[in-house]
């Protein structure tokens, strides 16, 4: 039943122009939670969330009898999944090879359970990960959550190295 309830609200998201990233239902704090997380090519602002929110809320608001939803007790939220990406599929990881990525696994591989690395090919239900300690084949099964990572370049450090070595080139020896 829940898959279902899953399932109809990834199409609403669909159907309304996005892309599904992923959708939970969970209790927070007391109150059942229906978080969604969009995404499109041109990325995700406010006007889309609300966009999606009010879908999704009709098709709640016309629905309260699922069990999913406590009685009609829930809240929504709708947000877009950053720039530091959860993966949640191992289409997610077929999607963004070549990208870094840090990874939290269920079991020890050797003495670790945490990754990161760039994410080199997905066979056989396993990713293959670039590590500084070389390659690493990880079953897809084990891991326990997966982001991308975002490495924030400072512009002001660019322009000072910049600086720096114009003034190097133009001294006199």
């Amino acid at each position: 039943m829940k898959e279902e309830f899953l399932k109809r609200i990834e199409e609403i998201v669909t159907r309304s122009g996005y892309e599904c990233v992923h959708v939970e239902i969970r209790t927070d704090f007391g109150r059942m939670k229906v978080q969604i997380l969009i995404d499109s090519l041109g990325g995700i602002n406010v006007d889309d969330c609300e966009t999606v929110s009010r879908h999704v809320n009709k098709f709640l608001d016309d629905n309260p009898e699922l069990p999913e939803l406590d009685k009609g007790r829930y809240y929504l939220e709708v947000s877009s999944p950053g720039v530091e990406r959860p993966l949640y599929s191992l289409g997610d990881y077929e999607r963004f090879q070549g990208r870094e990525a840090r990874l939290r696994l269920g079991k020890f591989i050797g003495d670790r359970k945490n990754f990161t690395g760039v994410i080199n090919a997905v066979r056989d239900d396993n990713i293959e990960l670039e590590t500084d300690g070389g390659m690493i084949t990880i079953p897809f099964e084990i891991i326990k959550g997966g982001n991308l990572v975002y490495r924030f370049e400072d512009e002001n450090e660019n322009d000072s190295k910049k600086s720096r070595s114009k003034r190097k080139g133009s001294r006199k020896k």
